[in-house]
This record gives structure tokens, sequence and C-alpha cells, in this order.
């Protein structure tokens, strides 16, 4: 009988192993999403701080631009964002800045006059919705997702429901995609995420997000490593069709966030939460610290 057991165990011994590694293998490849980093609004410092107008976006850039329709890039108007001016804001006609948030225009844009560029002007070329005379800005935020699994993976929606959730702006319309073909460096091709016209005076909330559910349904593909939220704003100067005028008028963007991101509905933790917790705990650690020298040193004779 001992015999047998022992000849059983022999064999189930590596059936157990393999499944072991069966089941390990497929936990590792499931490619769930611990956090998220790197989410900003526009017109803002990356510690957070709005900037002054005509200074350069810290973490929007218009990653690709045209002013013929899209037959060919102009690179003039491709570089980081610069803020917008609140005088120009006013004379445009846009919903305001926010506390938190600024509208950002494409590198080359000028003052009415077509002149002073990168000084808070708005104004770049854009007239129509086709060529020869359409403007085309695509401003792109770069944002890390960690967990598991190999960068460049998609984030699995049934382990990981990631939802972002913005509300924009944009003169005259816009549309938003998640991680497209090149990123950003060229027109997206396919369904946009979320999409505006007449856009300008009024916000919009939209929800990116990899799963179906209440708020909303799967529009966007997440990845774990760096992943690109791409809008695309046309500057059309609310004509329709082809348009000879080259005429430059305003164009920009404002992006914020009426709530946090979420992974599988819990808060994702920013910066500014945590730093707080961290001082709280640094204090604490070294009150221990203390204590414990206390109690090592030798009493007095």
């Amino acid at each position: 009988m001992t015999r047998t057991i022992a000849n059983a165990s022999r064999f189930l011994a590596p059936l157990l192993a393999a499944l072991a590694m069966v089941i390990g293998g497929s936990h590792a490849s499931a490619q769930t999403a611990t956090n998220i980093t790197g989410l900003y609004y526009t017109g803002l410092q990356s510690n957070g701080n709005l900037q002054a107008a005509g200074s350069q976006d810290a973490n929007w850039n218009v990653t690709y631009a045209s002013t013929n329709g899209g037959t060919s890039a102009n690179t003039t108007y491709e570089g980081a964002a610069y803020i917008i001016s609140g005088a120009q804001i006013a004379s445009s006609g846009y919903t305001q800045n926010t506390s938190t948030a600024q509208w950002i225009t494409p590198p080359g844009a000028t003052q009415s006059n077509g002149t002073a560029p990168n000084t808070g002007g708005d104004f770049a070329p854009g007239n129509g919705t086709t060529t020869p005379n359409e403007g085309i800005y695509i401003y792109t935020l770069a944002f890390t997702i960690t967990g598991t699994g190999a960068a460049g993976t998609t984030v699995n929606g049934a382990l990981s429901q990631i939802q972002i959730t913005m509300t924009l702006a944009a003169d005259d319309q816009y549309s938003v995609y998640v991680n497209p073909a090149g990123n950003g460096t060229s027109a997206p091709a396919g369904p946009a995420a979320a999409s505006a016209t007449s856009a300008w005076s009024n916000t919009t909330a939209i929800d990116l997000q990899n799963f179906n559910g209440s708020g909303g349904t799967n529009n966007s593909t997440f990845k774990i490593g760096t992943n690109y939220i791409v809008v695309v704003v046309d500057n059309t100067n609310s004509a329709t069709g082809s348009s000879g005028s080259n005429a430059a008028n305003a164009t920009g963007l404002l992006v914020y966030q009426t709530s946090e991101a979420t992974i599988n509905g819990h808060p994702v933790p920013e910066v500014a939460t945590w730093l707080p917790l961290v001082g709280v705990m640094s204090c604490y650690g070294l009150i221990l610290i203390r204590r414990r020298q206390t109690r090592l040193q030798p009493a007095a004779a």
C-alpha cells in the first residue's frame, strides 16, 4: 500500500507541477492595471500649477498639423502647444478657463492681426471642412498605465475596467481617440471614441473606457506602459465644404476632468493625494526610530 502511494506520488508530482505552471502562466499573461499616471489637463505645469499665457504646455503637444485638409503636414504648427491669453479667449467667444485648466493652441498661432506668434494669440490657418484650406491640428497627451504583463500588451477589460472621464471644448470641432495607429502623428482612421462640432462655447463630458457599463460603451483600448490620448481639432472657421479663404482664425482646445480616472470602479491615486500620506508616514517612522534609539541608550549612572 505504501509503495502504491509512493508510485502514485511520483506520477502525480510532474502533473501537478505542470498544472501549476499552466495556472501561473495564465495568471501572469492576464494583463491587469494597477495605476495610471500622467493625466494632465491642458495648460498645466507637470506639478499641476497653471502656466502663464504665451508659455508652452508641459504635457500636451501638437503632433500633427495640416493646413490643406490633411494632404500634407505643416510642421510650422507642430510641437508643444501654447497657452492662450485670457484676452483672446474673451474675444473668441470661448467657454471660460477653469481654476485648474486653460485653453491651448498650436505653436505658431498669432495675435488677431497675424503678428507676434507664440505670445498667447490663437489665430492659425483653417477654413472649410475639406481641401484646400481646412486646418487640422492633432493634440496628444502621453500617459502611463502600470500593471502586470509586458509593455505594449492590451489591458484585459474583463480583469481591469479602466475609465477616464474628460470634459472637452474645441474650436471648431473635435474627435477623440485612444492609442490610434501612429499615436497622433497622422490623421487617425476608424471610429472615434467621442466627437463634437461647434464646440468652442460649450463643454461635453466623455468617458474613455475598455468595457461596456452604465457610464458608456467600450470605446478605447488601453495598454501596459505608455498610452496616448489623441484629440483631432478641425479649424473650419464655421465654414462647410471647400473654402477658398486662407485667412487665419481662432483655434484651440480645452481639456479637463469632471471625475477621477478609475480602475474597476476605484479612483486612481494621484500624486497630490499620496504626498500628504507619505509625509505622515515619514514623520511616524522618525518617531519610531527615536523611540527605539531612546530605549537602546544606556541608563544614566
